[in-house]
């Protein structure tokens, strides 16, 4: 009788069991961000595209822009507000019917990691703000007053004679609309559009570059371009912090918590 302690031979009568595969360790680093989808459209498609919901949002705030003819100031800021959201809901439709995978492609927190996400990009966005203002905004402005020869400072970009609905529906889109318009196509788009075929470099100067552009405000060209010259870089820094996340909350967020103390600062100061 057999010895029932021997272990079955390895044979094709006594084969060994098989063994679980090795646990193969997620990507890291650079790794993990060349894993990601890449986007399945081309900037020049987003830019066309954007260019398209421009024109449908001018049209659909005509009517506001008739309906507070009497108050400049509160016009201004809700067709600004409602234009943002006619932008969203285009970008979000064409996304939808044109490239059905558009989330998994831009990004979003697994279930359970939201929170991590959302807490770790309001401490970016607070190291975010003074580097931008208090670093590259006297820097730009230095170089600005040595060129011009005159002190430069940044076009108002809040009016200064606001009732309360018009301190209201500043902050809606200051610290909601604002950031998820520009964030949506500027780093979820546009960045993705060009850094996914032509590479990361050429990525950050195309949306650091249409961030600033998109802030233009008419006035003196030496506060202008101080103010577009914080957007490029700040563009890219938020676009960096996206790169680094891969999730389109993390600069949502972050863009967020960047207009909350600016708004905070402007609305203290008055």
């Amino acid at each position: 009788m057999a010895d029932e302690r021997i272990p079955p031979r390895p044979d094709a009568i006594h084969p060994l069991p098989a063994q679980p595969p090795l646990p193969v360790a997620p990507p890291t680093g650079d790794r993990a961000l060349d894993a990601r989808p890449k986007a399945t459209w081309t900037w020049w498609e987003g830019c066309a595209v954007y260019v398209v919901s421009f024109i449908l949002a001018g049209v659909a705030t005509l009517p506001i822009l008739s309906a507070f003819k009497d108050n400049e100031n509160l016009a201004n800021i809700t067709s600004t507000a409602v234009a943002a959201l006619v932008i969203i809901a285009v970008l979000v439709a064409w996304l939808s019917n044109s490239h059905p995978t558009w989330k998994e492609i831009i990004g979003f927190p697994r279930p359970g990691e939201w929170w991590r996400e959302i807490r770790a990009s309001i401490g970016f966005g607070l190291l975010l703000y003074p580097a931008m203002v208090f670093v590259v905004g006297l820097v730009v402005s230095l170089v600005l007053q040595v060129v011009s020869g005159h002190p430069v400072t940044a076009p108002e970009q809040v009016p200064s004679s606001l009732s309360l609905v018009g301190v209201v529906v500043t902050a809606l889109y200051a610290l909601v609309i604002a950031p998820i318009h520009e964030e949506l196509f500027f780093r979820g788009i546009l960045f993705r559009g060009v850094r996914d075929r032509y590479g990361r470099l050429l990525g950050f100067l195309a949306t650091g570059l249409g961030f600033g552009l998109i802030h233009y405000i008419d006035g003196p060209w030496q506060g202008t371009v101080l103010l577009m010259g914080v957007m490029v870089f700040n563009g890219i820094a938020l676009a960096w912090w996206y790169e680094r996340r891969g999730t389109l909350v993390a600069s949502v967020v972050a863009h967020m918590t960047f207009n909350v103390i600016g708004l905070t600062l402007i609305l203290a100061t008055r």
